[in-house]
C-alpha cells in the first residue's frame, strides 16, 4: 500500500495546484468547466484522504478496504507504528473537517438567507410590475436573487438600475436572476465554499470558489437566452457598468462579449468530453483505493 499512498499523494498534489491553475485559465462552455471543477474537488479530497489511509495501513496489507476493516475490528491496531498512527489521525481529521465544514456551510447559508429575507422585507417593496420581485431604493445598480427552495425565490432590483434600463432590459435582467433560482446555482457554490472553508491555505480552494462564482453567472446568461434576446441582456450589463463601478469588471466584459455572439455549436461534444474526463478523474483514486490490483500494484 506504500506505492498506492505515494501515487495518491502525487495525484492530490496535482489536483491541489497545477491542474486547478490550468483549469482556471480555460475558457469554454461554463457547464463543462463546473463539471470539471466538481471532479477536481472530489478527486482531490479522495486522493488526499486515501493517501493518508494508505500510509496508515501499509505495509501490513495489500488492500486498503481490508486493512481498514481489520483496524476497525481491532486486529492490527497493536502492530501500527507511530508514523502509521499519525497518518491515521490525519486521515480522520481530514474527513471530520471536510464533512464538518460542509454541514457548517449549509447551516450558515440557510441562516444567512433567512436573515437576509427578513431584512429585505423591511427595506424593500414588492414590485407591482414583476412577479416575485422586490425593489430596494438606492442609486446603485443592484440585481441579485434570494433562493427559498426548489425553483422558488425572489429577484431583487434597485431603483437606480430600473432607471438606467428600458423595459426589455429589465425583463432580461430578471430572466437572468430567475435562471439562478430555477437551476439552483446557489447549491453549486456550497461545496466549493465548504472546500475553501476547510482548506483555506490551499490555493486550489480559492481558485475553485472564484471560478464557480464566475461560471454560474455565465450559465445564467446562457439559460436566459431561452426567454430574452441575449443582445438586450448584454446591453443591460453594459448599462449597469456605466452607473456602477463595481460592475466594470472582467466578468462583465466577458458576459457582454459572450452575449453578443451565438452559443458555440460545439459545446455539446465538449460537455460530453468533460463528463468523460470527470468520470476518469473520479475513477482513478477510487480504483487505487478499492482495487489497486487493477493497476498491477
Amino acid at each position: 500500500m506504500t506505492i498506492v499512498g505515494i501515487i495518491l499523494a502525487v495525484l492530490a498534489f496535482l489536483l491541489a495546484w497545477p491542474i486547478p491553475a490550468a483549469l482556471a485559465r480555460f475558457r469554454g462552455d461554463p457547464i463543462s468547466e463546473v463539471v470539471l471543477w466538481q471532479a477536481v474537488g472530489l478527486s482531490g479530497g479522495l486522493s488526499l484522504i486515501g493517501a493518508a489511509l494508505a500510509f496508515a495501513v501499509a505495509p501490513g496489507t495489500t488492500s486498503l478496504p481490508q486493512g481498514l476493516f481489520d483496524l476497525i475490528r481491532g486486529r492490527d491496531h497493536t502492530q501500527l507504528s507511530l508514523l502509521a498512527w499519525i497518518f491515521l489521525v490525519i486521515a480522520v481529521l481530514l474527513i471530520v473537517r471536510l464533512l464538518g465544514c460542509l454541514v457548517l456551510t449549509l447551516y450558515s447559508a440557510r441562516k444567512t438567507r433567512l436573515r437576509h429575507d427578513e431584512i429585505l422585507h423591511l427595506l424593500s417593496e414588492p414590485s407591482s410590475a414583476y412577479p416575485d420581485t422586490r425593489i430596494i431604493t438606492t442609486d446603485e445598480a443592484v440585481a441579485y436573487c434570494l433562493p427559498k427552495g426548489p425553483r422558488k425565490g425572489t429577484a431583487v432590483l434597485s431603483t437606480g438600475l430600473l432607471k438606467a434600463l428600458d423595459e426589455d432590459e429589465r425583463t432580461a435582467v430578471i430572466a437572468h436572476e430567475r435562471a439562478h433560482l430555477d437551476f439552483r446555482h446557489d447549491v453549486l457554490v456550497i461545496p466549493f465554499a465548504a472546500w475553501h472553508r476547510a482548506l483555506p491555505y490551499f490555493s486550489a480552494t480559492a481558485i475553485g470558489l472564484n471560478s464557480v462564482n464566475r461560471l454560474i453567472e455565465l450559465m445564467a446568461d446562457d439559460q436566459a437566452r431561452d426567454h430574452v434576446d441575449p443582445k438586450i441582456l448584454a446591453q443591460a450589463v453594459s448599462s449597469a457598468a456605466a452607473i456602477s463601478p463595481e460592475h466594470r469588471s472582467d466578468l462583465s466584459a466577458l458576459r457582454i462579449q459572450r452575449l453578443s455572439h451565438p452559443l458555440d455549436p460545439a459545446r455539446i461534444p465538449v460537455r460530453l468530453m468533460s463528463i468523460g474526463l470527470a468520470v476518469l478523474l473520479l475513477l482513478l483514486p477510487t480504483l487505487l483505493i478499492v482495487t489497486p490490483s487493477a493497476f498491477g500494484i
